[in-house]
């Protein structure tokens, strides 16, 4: 089965997992610092909403062979709709003042991240780095323009949120969302060797990122 599948199959799967990953350890964090049984609530009827986790199984015993593109781009809409329900619930019943829950799972993941990274040389090297574990949609979305590049830095646009949709599925609390991923991105970058600042500006749906060396 697993003959149907290319590399760049496998390299989604391991982006959707990781970010399925970071919902779940947020949500666990919730339970265990408020009340577990309501966190347990949302999640239950979250997840007959939007559907399950993915299974913890290899990648070629649970994709659907006959739809590879359609079953991953599934999941993605899944996992963000879903994690974007579950946050706004969380968030609506304990407060802004919870959020720093959700960030302190946000920048431990993203450390951890940033730490399986040894060294990256050039600014374009970190960012082709960061695209190895940030979810953004479908290779075929070809989200990110890059504009400039050079020894120094590299920025990139995005003109629209190839998530928003997601996030709007799920009744999210869009602005939170957008806090954790640019908090994600930020961590991850600035604790790549020898030095590197991460920086982002918003409009709407459109973004301008910028990665420099310090």
């Amino acid at each position: 089965m697993s003959l149907f599948l290319a590399p760049i199959h496998y390299w989604l799967f391991k982006k959707i997992k990781l970010y399925e990953e970071l919902e779940k350890n947020i949500v666990s964090a919730y339970r265990d610092k408020y009340d577990e049984n309501f966190v347990d609530e949302v999640v239950k009827e979250c997840v007959e909403k939007f559907g399950d986790y993915i299974e913890d199984k290899p990648l070629e015993s649970i994709i659907d062979t006959s739809n590879i593109h359609g079953w991953l781009q599934g999941n993605i809409t899944k996992e963000e709709s879903r994690s974007a329900f579950i946050f706004s619930k969380l968030i609506e019943k304990y407060g802004d003042e919870s959020k720093g829950t959700g960030y302190e799972e946000v920048k431990e993941q993203a450390l951890s991240a940033a730490n399986e990274v040894s060294r990256a040389n050039s600014p374009e090297a970190v960012f082709d780095i960061l695209n190895e574990y940030i979810l953004a949609g479908m290779p075929c979305d070809r989200v990110n323009s890059v504009t400039q590049k050079d020894s120094q830095k590299i920025v990139w646009e995005q003109e629209r949120c190839i998530h928003v949709d997601n996030y709007k599925l799920g009744n999210g609390n869009i602005n939170f969302m957008y806090e954790i991923r640019d908090l994600w991105v930020k961590t991850f970058v600035e604790n790549i060797s020898p030095g590197y600042i991460y920086d982002i500006k918003r409009d709407g749906e459109k973004s301008i990122h910028e990665i420099k060396l310090k």
